[in-house]
């Protein structure tokens, strides 16, 4: 009986194991990605600048305060070089409506994220504009703070 009982806990143990490697796999594969509250600046960033765009075209004054965010939904990510960094796209949907606006928007949202040298500061990465530029950065902070303290224009 005794032979058993070893065979018994070594069937646990590998079960025990296997769990947890289906659990913890998971996990280690996200860990590129930026905090839920850097994408959501990103994105609120992405809405004031397209904001600041329009009113400039319009020739209208730009609106002050920042959007409202609910509801990102992230469809599909991955790696794509810019300028000779691996940058994170990320793709997806998202509501906002803008300050005293009751009226919620969905949109896409196609984002490109710069990683710092050590994973911990992000960077929103815009296209360059039409008239040649190259592409523009600006950091992302957490918690109220700047964690990448690099020049804002890039």
């Amino acid at each position: 009986m005794l032979p058993l009982i070893a065979v018994l806990r070594r069937l646990v143990v590998g079960m025990a194991l296997l769990l947890l490697l289906v659990v913890v796999l998971p996990a280690c594969s996200t860990s590129g990605q930026p905090p839920r509250q850097i994408l959501m600046q990103a994105l609120a960033m992405q809405v004031q600048f397209t904001q600041e765009d329009l009113a400039a075209a319009l020739q209208l004054p730009a609106l002050s305060g920042e959007p409202s965010l609910r509801r990102i939904r992230l469809e599909q990510q991955g790696r794509e070089a810019v300028e000779g960094q691996q940058a994170l796209r990320l793709q997806g949907r998202f509501d906002w409506s803008l300050p005293d606006d009751p009226i919620r928007v969905d949109s896409p949202f196609d984002l490109m994220l710069l990683p710092g040298a050590k994973g911990q500061s992000w960077r929103l990465l815009r296209p360059p504009a039409q008239e040649g530029v190259g592409w523009r950065s600006y950091p992302l902070t957490r918690q109220g703070l700047v964690v990448d303290a690099a020049d804002a224009s890039g």
